[in-house]
């Protein structure tokens, strides 16, 4: 393998200025830059990219910290990340390090301290788990550049892609009050990630604002628990689909089944169906389901058929993300932004008018 004093004896230079131009430095002349740049070709010399981050004080390289990379979910997210990288106007081609944190918060501590030293130019982190605040803000106040994205903390001046989980919430919410529905419930997700209580914010906004009463009981959230290994890569996705449908199989066995549901998972409502349909009801005949997330690609793993769903816009933001990033590491000076994504409605038509009052 050619070394870089290989380069300088064939370019005829000395070793320093085969750096300089290496690292794009002032000082190499335009006949020795030629001279140089066709002994690199001909030795089909690669520069050591620690080495010369080392001089540069730059990597080039991205961190992108997701919890979870076996996702259906995340893959408009990482195929965002990916265009950004591809389509961000910079004098440098910028490359992507993904790390899979599956939820666990010592692992991702782990992460970030790695990321953070040396091995990456700026770091992506998305997810709005609550439990991860303190290493949030922790992360902040390094001055390490960052961009968040799905996670408003607005006490945090940095770089943040969001997108409008209450108001997508309250638009499912009001369609199905503007089909006639009054007996609605909400199917939540994890209670500690900051996007369920958005999405439970926009159901109850929407309920207040027609005046419609919110029985306690149809609201329902998951009860993650240590035993559950909420942690595993994966595990998270079937708790939701599992506790849709025992939730709903309770809501049948005290007769107290809601006319429309708004789920602020589909998992969560691909389980829900099914306890339905095992009890003779259908959906929308007999209730009527919209959802959040979109998870159309999700569906046959849950031998369920998508539903009407509210659709972010995932590859937005993973290219809103890295195009902020890049904006950042190219002017260093430039002022924080907050991006404000809209969610797409998505009629797959699993919801109606109500054709008859449900018991109870």
């Amino acid at each position: 393998m050619a070394t870089i004093k290989d380069v300088a004896a064939r370019a005829g230079v000395s070793q320093t200025l085969v750096s300089r131009y290496i690292n794009g430095l002032v000082g190499v002349g335009p006949e020795t830059s030629v001279r140089i740049a066709e002994a690199i070709k001909e030795l089909n010399y690669r520069p050591n990219i620690l080495a010369r981050s080392l001089v540069q004080r730059h990597t080039y390289c991205i961190g992108v910290t997701v919890d979870d990379l076996s996702s259906t979910f995340i893959v408009p997210l990482i195929s965002g990340f990916e265009y950004g990288v591809s389509h961000a106007p910079a004098s440098h081609e910028y490359t992507v390090i993904y790390t899979n944190s599956c939820g666990d918060y010592e692992k991702k501590k782990r992460q970030l301290n790695f990321l953070t030293q040396g091995h990456v130019d700026g770091l992506v982190v998305y997810g709005s788990s609550i439990v991860e605040d303190a290493l949030t803000r922790r992360l902040a106040s390094s001055q390490f550049p960052i961009v968040l994205v799905e996670n408003d903390l607005t006490d945090l001046h940095v770089n943040k892609v969001l997108i409008d989980n209450v108001g997508g919430a309250f638009f499912a919410t009001e369609h199905l009050i503007k089909l006639g529905h009054r007996r609605i419930a909400h199917f939540g997700g994890d209670i500690n990630m900051r996007i369920t209580l958005d999405r439970m914010n926009g159901f109850t906004h929407a309920m207040q604002k027609y005046g419609i009463h919110i029985e306690p009981e149809w609201m329902v959230f998951p009860a993650m628990t240590e035993q559950d290994n909420w942690h595993q890569s994966g595990m998270a996705r079937s708790l939701f689909y599992e506790r849709g449908y025992s939730s709903m199989k309770h809501l049948l066995e005290i007769n107290r089944v809601p006319n429309a549901v708004f789920f602020a998972t589909d998992i969560a409502a691909f389980g829900a169906i099914r306890a339905l349909n095992e009890a003779g009801l259908s959906v929308p005949e007999d209730v009527s389901v919209i959802g959040f997330d979109d998870e159309s690609a999700a569906a046959s793993l849950y031998d369920a058929k998508p539903i009407t769903s509210m659709r972010q816009p995932l590859q937005e933001a993973g290219d809103t993300a890295i195009r902020l990033m890049v904006q950042m590491l190219e002017n260093p000076h430039s002022s924080p932004e907050s991006k404000f994504l809209q969610t797409q409605f998505i009629d797959r038509k699993t919801t109606a008018t109500p054709h008859h009052t449900a018991s109870g």
